[in-house]
């Protein structure tokens, strides 16, 4: 009979420091037929290793490794603000390095996939802007000197790959540039550029996101037919509201008047 032999506590320990799951993460993640985001966890790693290996972290430096390839997941952030999150130091199941996709952005297309609502352009901006946050968080375990916020460093970071990203808030205020690094990597895969869209200094959403629709008052508007103030109320009949001011400089009584945006002739009592 062959004698077994066993291993100490300490090789133990040492095979599973040297361990790294995030191999078999991400192939159980691109094998998984039945999950919804299949299609999505493929592209995205992919993109994501080429992103890190050619606008990112591309050099050995000597001193400090690489950064790691991301885990990438999927999950409601129960906020539509947010487009996805990278995670500092370690999720719930030990992994660290994790981007998470927000699926509140993501709807089904033509064909039952999953789709990012603001097209793959966009999409692999938000990714690469994680990647980003991930990269300065990897020079700061080394050194304690980088901060993965908005900051300038995180600016300046964006920039040398291509995307332009406003300070402290974070959005894309214009297009990555075709002839940048990105916009290169973007050619290179046939993803269509967008057309530019304008943006004033005020405004400090996205490129990508529509401007916020206002919501349609249910209140009936009035206005006084003798100096044109206008009221709201939540009543559908005639309130028979009067106007105090115009009242007193009239003489008589001024009501408000449904608002039509007709002139209203104010008649005077006999």
């Amino acid at each position: 009979m062959k004698k077994i032999k066993h291993m100490g506590k300490d090789n133990e320990r040492n095979l599973i420091t040297n361990f790294d799951p995030k191999p078999v993460i991400r192939r159980n993640a691109e094998l998984a037929s039945d999950w919804a985001y299949q299609e999505e966890a493929i592209v995205l790693y992919n993109l994501a290793v080429r992103f890190r290996d050619e606008l990112i972290d591309p050099l050995e430096h000597i001193g400090r490794s690489r950064m790691s390839d991301p885990v990438i997941s999927f999950d409601d952030a129960r906020n539509k603000e947010v487009l996805a999150t990278y995670t500092v130091g370690r999720n719930a199941l030990g992994l660290k390095d994790e981007i998470t996709f927000n699926t509140a952005h993501y709807k089904d297309n033509e064909y039952g996939k999953k789709e990012w609502i603001y097209g793959r352009w966009s999409q692999l901006e938000t990714l690469a802007h994680e990647q980003v946050h991930l990269y300065l968080h990897h020079l700061s375990d080394i050194d304690g000197n980088h901060r993965p916020s908005h900051g300038v460093e995180f600016v300046q970071k964006c920039e040398s790959v291509g995307l332009h990203v406003l300070p402290i808030r974070g959005s894309h205020y214009q297009v990555a540039d075709a002839d940048s690094p990105f916009g290169r990597i973007m050619k290179s895969l046939e993803v269509e550029r967008p057309e530019d869209v304008p943006r004033s200094d005020e405004d400090k959403r996205d490129w990508f996101r529509p401007r916020k629709e206002r919501g349609k008052s249910t209140l009936e508007k009035y206005t006084c037919p003798s100096c044109g103030l206008n009221i709201r109320i939540g009543v559908k009949e005639d309130p028979g509201i009067i106007h105090h001011k115009c009242s007193v400089e009239k003489g008589e009584n001024i009501f408000f008047v449904k608002f039509d945006g007709n002139e209203h002739t104010i008649y005077k009592s006999k």
